[in-house]
């Protein structure tokens, strides 16, 4: 079988296809060369960005706006005495005023009223005449005395008149208590118009309109009184405890109000509001978070009104903890450590677990 050999020029022209095609496959995109070259010149400001730029490290949480003293809370309106519900002065939504009528109760048996009053005045008279007998008898034994000491009358006699002196002092102290007693059912039967506290806003009628019966006790609305004293009620990790104390620096974004946080760099924040931390509970809440409760700072903005920051408001919050440099924070989170404590707060936390 007979080969044919290729000659010399063929040999040259299919090395050069070959080279042609090496070179074209060995060759750099030039996007890919462009974006190596700068990776390579950023590499020296990123490192130095890692040890030099700050990171401020947070221990972030979630809560609600509330009223920080109890009478200013949400307040939950109770029928004083049984009986049936006659007619509601207000409607949903409703502002009152201090002393305005809410609702109006009637009760079952239309006579109890006079009937106590005239139990009321007897109970009067009967301590009247208990404290004319006192009287009397204090009288008796000054005069038992004065014999006595004369020799005049018996030491029985004196001894007689002691008794009934202490007797008629039990008498006008029975007949005051149960005059009182009368006093306070006699004014919870009068108080059948049930009048608003505080000033606020009524949020939710309970019991409807009908003449249905009430127990007394038994829930009726629900008001919630007009403050500007608020606070904001969080919880945080219990693994970040040790390193929350009162007086650490908050950053709170509330809901429905615009904000942009930058959890390294607070300082740049933009729709958040400042707060301080006034105390942390002493127990958690049965899943490992303790609550917190914030304050406004006084050095920061304050807050929106209560127009637009209403109790209730759910809550986004940043401790503000220890500040660090980049590369620390990343080493730290790659390996999971917690957030560092610095030296002063370890040292408070000593000698505060010392004293």
């Amino acid at each position: 079988m007979s080969s044919v050999l290729p000659t010399f020029p063929e040999l040259i022209d299919s090395k050069s296809r070959y080279q042609a095609k090496s070179a074209l496959y060995s060759r750099v995109p030039r996007t890919l060369a462009y974006f190596s070259t700068i990776t390579i010149a950023i590499l020296p400001f990123f490192a130095i960005a890692l040890l030099a730029v700050p990171w401020q490290q947070v221990s972030m949480g979630n809560g609600k706006v509330i009223a920080y003293a109890p009478e200013n809370r949400l307040q939950t309106v109770e029928a004083p005495i049984s009986g049936r519900l006659a007619q509601w002065h207000v409607t949903e939504g409703q502002e009152v005023k201090q002393g305005d009528p809410l609702v109006e109760l009637a009760d079952i048996d239309p006579d109890i009223i006079s009937r106590l009053r005239r139990q009321y005045q007897a109970l009067q008279v009967s301590l009247e005449a208990s404290e004319e007998a006192l009287q009397i008898s204090k009288r008796n034994l000054g005069r038992q005395r004065t014999l006595a000491e004369k020799g005049l009358s018996s030491q029985r006699a004196y001894e007689l008149a002691q008794i009934e002196v202490a007797k008629f002092e039990s008498e006008v102290s029975s007949a005051r208590a149960d005059l009182a007693e009368m006093e306070v059912k006699l004014s919870r039967q009068q108080s059948q118009t049930i009048q608003a506290d505080r000033d606020g806003i009524v949020m939710r009628i309970l019991a409807p309109q009908g003449g249905i019966m009430v127990s007394a006790g038994e829930a009726l609305a629900v008001l919630v009184p007009d403050t500007e004293d608020r606070a904001v009620e969080m919880y945080i990790s219990g693994n970040d405890l040790p390193l929350v104390q009162p007086g650490r620096k908050v950053r709170l974004q509330f809901e429905g109000w615009p904000a942009v946080q930058f959890t390294g760099w607070p300082s740049v924040a933009i729709g958040t509001f400042g707060g301080t931390v006034r105390f942390v509970d002493q127990a958690d809440d049965g899943k490992g978070n303790y609550r917190i409760l914030v304050f406004p700072d006084p050095e920061e903005p304050d807050w929106p009104s209560a127009q637009f920051l209403r109790q209730g408001v759910r809550t986004v919050g940043w401790v503000l903890l220890d500040e660090v440099r980049l590369g620390w924070e990343l080493w730290r989170r790659l390996n999971g450590f917690p957030v560092t404590v610095s030296g002063s707060t370890a040292s408070f936390e000593k000698e505060k677990g010392t004293e």
